[in-house]
C-alpha cells in the first residue's frame, strides 16, 4: 500500500475544508442528500456525527505538505455483525493521482486491524466503471445488483452492492 497519505479522526476543525466541496454539484452530483449546506448546518452534521458509535468518520491529508484532499468513512457500523459502510470523497483538483485507492486501503486496515470489522460493503452506480476497476483492485467482490435503487433526476438507477471480507 502506497503511503502518501494520512487520515485523521473528523474534527471540528475541519469544516473549512468540507465547506470547499460539500456544495460543489461536480462532487456531489449523484447524491440526493447534498442540495446545499450551510456552514452551521454542516457543523451541526459533524457534531452529530461525532457524537455516533456506529460512524467513524476521517479528512483526508497529503503526508507530503499537509493538504487536505477528502473525506472517507465508515458509517452504519453493525458491532453485532462486524460490518459497516464505506464512503469516501476526493477534492476534484485530487482526482486522477490514485488517491481514492490509498484512502480507501487506509480504510479498510482501520476497519479490519483497529475497529475490528469483518466485512465492509458500500455502492456504487452500475454505470461508474472507474469506480467498480478501483473497488476490485482493493478485493471488493460484487454481491449484487439492486435494481432500480435510487432515485434520481427523475429516474430510477441501478447500484452494485459490493463488499470485501476480512481474510
Amino acid at each position: 500500500m502506497k503511503n502518501r497519505l494520512i487520515l485523521k479522526p473528523l474534527k471540528k476543525g475541519d469544516i473549512g475544508n468540507i465547506m470547499n466541496w460539500v456544495n460543489d454539484p461536480e462532487i456531489v452530483k449523484n447524491f440526493q442528500n447534498f442540495k446545499g449546506f450551510t456552514r452551521s448546518e454542516e457543523l451541526k452534521f459533524i457534531k452529530k456525527i461525532l457524537k455516533s458509535k456506529n460512524d467513524r468518520v476521517f479528512s483526508i491529508f497529503r503526508r507530503s505538505d499537509g493538504k487536505y484532499i477528502g473525506q472517507c468513512a465508515i458509517n452504519q457500523i453493525s458491532p453485532q455483525n462486524k460490518l459497516g459502510r464505506f464512503g469516501i470523497f476526493i477534492t476534484k483538483e485530487n482526482w486522477g493521482n490514485g488517491f481514492a485507492e490509498e484512502a480507501i486501503g487506509h480504510l479498510l486496515h482501520i476497519a479490519f486491524s483497529k475497529l475490528k470489522l469483518h466485512k465492509v460493503w458500500g455502492v456504487c452506480w452500475v454505470t461508474n466503471k472507474k469506480a467498480w476497476h478501483i473497488y476490485q483492485k482493493l478485493g471488493f467482490k460484487k454481491e449484487g445488483i439492486l435494481k432500480d435503487e435510487y432515485y434520481w433526476h427523475g429516474r430510477y438507477h441501478d447500484l452494485i452492492r459490493m463488499t470485501v471480507i476480512k481474510k
